[in-house]
């Protein structure tokens, strides 16, 4: 309804504040803890309390600073919400860890997934698991046609050889180690530790800017946060690639 709230965790996934916003929606952003980016539970716990939201968004780990949220902490979230609690894992598959499991449990969880951290990103597919009755009427106000029967076979397909992404993904998980070694290594930045495939670091005061632009110089692209100023102020993040692509950020570095 009109009026209704969102809330989420400060910093998160952008898209749930620009959909909330475009749609007449309350968005609430709660900060999380500016040393460790954990949850500030007291802080969530009191924000549901007095606003009562219709949606929680919490992404597993989170997006954009990688980390995996206690789980107790989310626990206690779901419990103390009214409304619909939605744990998004896009990126799961680097994780080790899920709300899958939980979902029998709790009849205002959802958990959503997406394949595109499977490698297979253009096909823009995503899927919501939940309580049936929810999953029903969520049924009710989805679009037609929102998946073409192209996206459906490929997806089967690709699901039928899942092997192939799982060695991808040990691959991607090992090099993740290897570029968060060797970051903590240069002594220079402040690395946070991350279950997706990308790596979060903070550099000295007002050395971000200048360092993405000498990254970018030597065809190096990697993602700049501090523009978003709040926590992510100083902060610059780099996408787990290929062992060749990981090596030339590396060197550029």
């Amino acid at each position: 309804p009109s009026g209704a709230s969102v809330l989420a965790p400060d910093p998160s996934f952008v898209m749930y504040k620009q959909v909330s916003l475009s749609l007449g929606l309350n968005y609430l952003g709660v900060p999380l803890n500016s040393e460790t980016f954990d949850l500030d539970l007291k802080a969530m716990l009191d924000a549901i309390a007095l606003h009562n939201p219709s949606l929680v968004f919490l992404a597993y780990p989170n997006n954009p600073t990688g980390n995996l949220f206690e789980k107790e902490a989310v626990i206690e979230i779901i419990k103390a919400c009214k409304g619909l609690v939605i744990v998004d894992e896009a990126y799961a598959p680097f994780a080790n860890a899920s709300f899958m499991g939980e979902l029998g449990k709790f009849d205002n969880l959802l958990v959503m997934r997406t394949l595109s951290k499977l490698g297979l990103a253009g096909l823009r597919l995503g899927y919501l698991a939940g309580h049936p009755l929810i999953i029903q009427e969520l049924n009710k106000i989805r679009l037609p046609y929102n998946i073409n029967i192209l996206t459906q076979a490929t997806a089967e397909f690709a699901l039928q050889h899942s092997d192939l992404f799982n060695a991808q993904t040990a691959i991607l998980c090992s090099e993740r180690s290897r570029v968060l070694s060797a970051l903590e290594a240069m002594s220079r930045f402040c690395v946070y530790p991350s279950a997706a495939n990308f790596i979060l670091f903070r550099t000295h005061p007002d050395q971000a800017n200048t360092l993405f632009e000498h990254l970018k110089k030597q065809g190096v692209l990697i993602k700049n946060m501090s523009p978003q100023g709040g926590l992510m102020k100083d902060c610059l993040r780099v996408t787990i690639g290929k062992p060749e692509e990981n090596d030339a950020f590396l060197q550029a570095l």
